[in-house]
């Protein structure tokens, strides 16, 4: 048995995958995210026979019935397993718009080109038609947090320098605001060295207190 779940860094490398697949269109394909959101193919995208991820490897770590390809939808969990695997598809579609042109038109397994009905649905709908945005063209959609990409060591930097300069700029500005309140409440409280009143020292002022000093 199988002693590892898929993991949320596992999904993150899938939905980064640019094309939608790539020949033999089969389940040794490489850089092909059908491929790899099925499970052939390392996350990544690279094929590698002994690899098993993602759908497949959820199928493997359950075991049992689970890992039994003949009888797995008798699984409870299938359901959840393949609504979540349509949701990592409906999320790509998402993020890459590729319009159904990607799809191959030819040369996949039968049943798997683009204008092949989809088997076993009734009334009979294409390949093509399901190769769109569930929200926008089928009526439902999914609330899943996705992981994020962790940042590299040059973004890192980068946002350090943005967060640097917001900070210093925030710090300018508070010091000046200070400042300036400062400079107006000093302004505020000085007294003028002459009053409004102030008159002219004359001589007969200077008479009048020699006067008064003799007496």
């Amino acid at each position: 048995m199988v002693q590892r779940l898929p993991e949320p860094q596992d999904v993150l490398d899938c939905l980064e995958l640019n094309a939608f697949d790539t020949p033999p269109y089969y389940s040794t394909s490489s850089e092909s995210f059908r491929n790899s959101i099925e499970g052939y193919s390392a996350p990544q995208g690279m094929y590698d026979p002994v690899i098993r991820s993602l759908h497949n490897l959820a199928h493997l770590f359950l075991n049992g019935t689970g890992g039994q390809t003949h009888l797995s939808p008798n699984d409870p969990i299938f359901v959840l397993l393949h609504t979540f695997t349509d949701a990592i598809f409906d999320e790509w579609l998402r993020r890459h718009q590729p319009g159904d042109i990607v799809y191959p038109e030819e040369d996949a397994p039968i049943g798997h080109n683009r204008r092949f009905n989809m088997v076993p649905f009734w009334p009979p709908v294409t390949n093509a038609e399901m190769f769109v945005p569930a929200p926008e063209n089928l009526g439902y959609s999914y609330e899943v947090q996705w992981p994020a990409r962790p940042l590299t060591l040059s973004e890192i930097i980068t946002v350090a320098i943005v967060v640097a300069v917001v900070v210093v700029a925030a710090l300018g500005g508070l010091i000046a605001c200070a400042v300036r309140i400062h400079s107006q409440g000093s302004a505020e409280t000085l007294e003028p060295l002459l009053a409004e009143t102030y008159r002219r020292y004359s001589e007969e002022d200077r008479r009048l207190d020699k006067s008064q000093s003799v007496v």
